[in-house]
């Protein structure tokens, strides 16, 4: 086969998979339409039966399964001589507080979010390094920048995606392989908790100690709920397909970005921070966001 892979292997490409909030369902469409051979993945595959009517291959991919995922990447090696791109998008939100938390869904967290998408790069490497370049692009978060009270074990897998991803850039530049993150202001649709019980915290968590602040959180996050004609905050957050187009330039430009910031809270807070110092950029996440 001539020239290098331009296969496409892409997790949680099912709509209702934790907080891909339909973007990786979108990338998958976008990238298709682009000419590029998709291989779009879930855990359960007959959730993508949409994308398989568009002519996108899906296949069954479980991050905390090693035997799915060597599975995948050996098929698309045997079809196109390598994954020419991976793009670890599977992941889902824990909602809990730091202190209360059952540590063993912090474990669950960590091994989707982190551990999972680890291993699958691990696996798509050695075919990218033979066939001469690649590409890996990570979705992160605004969340991979600083935390908030509530989901402060999902943010910190978003802080050690980015640390993996920089250290990986550097790591594997040598050997054509471009590693790209993504990090999207929140999207329209992917977090609409429309009560306490959608939170999908054990009993422990809901013991008391923060129900007013789980009530307050609930009712924050209804602004992005409002997908059609979104009012107050949601009009700063960012649709699925605008993050689907910003996946197809880093998976198609030459010359990609090393982050890309979607929307302006992504863009702006980062700044911000490092312009009015840690105490401030505190206060602001006191005021803005929801604390106990």
């Amino acid at each position: 086969m001539s020239g290098p892979s331009r296969a496409v292997l892409l997790t949680g490409a099912s709509s209702s998979t934790g907080m891909s909030s339909g973007t990786g369902r979108a990338a998958a469409l976008r990238l298709h339409r682009a000419g590029r051979p998709v291989y779009a993945t879930a855990r359960r595959p007959e959730a993508l039966a949409d994308l398989a009517a568009e002519g996108i291959r899906v296949l069954h991919l479980d991050v905390n399964d090693e035997e799915s995922m060597t599975a995948a990447v050996e098929k698309i090696s045997a079809e196109h001589g390598a994954v020419g791109t991976l793009i670890n998008n599977a992941a889902y939100s824990l909602n809990g507080t730091i202190g209360e938390t059952p540590i063993d869904e912090v474990r669950r967290q960590f091994e989707t979010n982190l551990f999972g998408l680890c291993r699958l790069t691990q696996l798509v490497l050695p075919g990218m390094r033979a066939q001469g370049g690649g590409r890996v692009v990570m979705m992160s978060s605004i969340f991979g920048q600083f935390a908030t009270p509530g989901r402060g074990y999902y943010q910190a897998t978003k802080h050690a995606l980015e640390a993996v991803s920089d250290s990986l850039r550097l790591e594997v530049a040598r050997d054509g392989i471009k590693v790209v993150l993504i990090e999207p202001s929140p999207v329209l649709g992917g977090f609409v908790p429309m009560s306490v019980a959608d939170l999908g915290m054990s009993g422990q968590e809901r013991g008391g100690l923060y129900d007013d602040f789980w009530r307050y959180f609930v009712d924050w996050h209804g602004a992005y709920r409002e997908t059609e004609r979104p009012t107050g905050r949601g009009r700063m957050a960012v649709r699925a397909e605008t993050v689907a187009k910003v996946i197809e330039k880093a998976v198609t430009s030459d010359n990609p970005r090393i982050r890309y910031r979607i929307g302006v809270p992504s863009r702006l807070l980062p700044r911000m921070r490092w312009t009015i110092g840690d105490a401030l950029f505190e206060r602001f996440v006191r005021a803005f966001f929801p604390v106990p």
